[in-house]
């Protein structure tokens, strides 16, 4: 039996009404205002804590920048928001489950402090639209091929990873990372003075083919990756949203790009590792956008606090 479009529409605004009741209870410091399942289970930052403790405590406000990403199919939806916590910008993304209209889980990471916060670039359209019945891949191929995309950044190898060749662009806490030679600029960007530093070296990448980036070793900071999980996936939107550690041993000091060294950044030279909740945008097979939250430099090897759950 075919699910009519009005009908998964309607299941996917009734998960974005769930997460804006979420939002608003956040802002109102009040969990209580929340249709909880008996087991539902708070992480912030990969620690499981009392729901109402943490940034519930602590946030002042919701900044204008949201994007939600449900999957109908297994009731649970995803949230990239700016806020606005103790007077410093900060970016969270959530993860919520939804099981007979009760919330069951809730994943949260958040990164306090970063700079463009409050100044995202518009949410394109793309991540709303729905792509071409014979182009989609299926839920397992979108899984595997965004597994593909953290082997690829972990080796820096990016010919284990298959690109949209017209279009990949790259934000991460807000920050430009990677765009095709074909793509437009999302906002203007400030000049880097330190034509020395691995950020200048970044920005002299912008513009490159995605693949070719990842294999230019910028990112060989990135030893290995685990904990790799993709709960939300939605076939119809080709979008993927994933949570996972991207791992850093602290032994690779620095990159030669273009004939000149750059050292790799001071957080990067000690055992830590990122945890990360991105989307992936996929068109015609490959992946066209991707842009998410991450904790930087956390404990090494802390997990992110569901590993044994499946």
């Amino acid at each position: 039996m075919t699910t009519s479009p009005s009908s998964v529409q309607a299941r996917r605004d009734a998960l974005s009404a769930v997460m804006t009741t979420y939002l608003d209870a956040l802002v109102a410091h009040d969990p209580s205002r929340l249709p909880l399942a008996a087991t539902c289970r708070f992480t912030e930052n990969g620690a499981e804590v009392p729901l109402g403790e943490a940034l519930w405590q602590t946030i002042d406000r919701l900044d204008s920048y949201r994007v939600d990403y449900t999957d109908p199919d297994s009731g649970q939806i995803g949230c990239h928001v700016s806020i606005v916590e103790n007077d410093l910008a900060g970016l969270l993304a959530i993860r919520l489950k939804i099981e007979d209209g009760l919330i069951s889980e809730i994943e949260t990471i958040l990164n306090r402090g970063a700079p463009l916060a409050l100044s995202m670039p518009p949410c394109e359209g793309l991540w709303f639209e729905a792509e071409a019945p014979e182009t989609r891949l299926d839920r397992e191929t979108l899984a595997r091929e965004t597994e593909n995309y953290l082997d690829a950044v972990a080796s820096s190898d990016g010919t284990k990873v298959k690109f949209n060749p017209d279009s990949a662009l790259r934000l991460e806490n807000g920050t430009l990372m990677a765009i095709g030679p074909n793509d437009y600029w999302p906002y203007p960007l400030k000049p880097i003075a330190d034509e020395d530093s691995w950020f200048f070296a970044v920005r002299s990448s912008l513009g490159m083919p995605a693949d070719e980036q990842l294999s230019t070793g910028l990112y060989s900071f990135i030893t290995s990756y685990d904990n790799a999980r993709f709960p939300i996936i939605d076939v119809e939107r080709q979008i993927v949203f994933g949570v996972w550690n991207f791992r850093r041993k602290g032994t690779v000091k620095g990159v030669t790009f273009r004939g000149k060294y750059y050292p790799h950044m001071e957080r990067t030279q000690f055992p830590n590792e990122n945890l990360l909740l991105q989307a992936f945008k996929f068109r015609n097979g490959g992946i066209t956008r991707v842009q998410g939250v991450f904790l930087n430099a956390n404990v090494y090897r802390a997990g992110t606090g569901w590993d044994q759950r499946g």
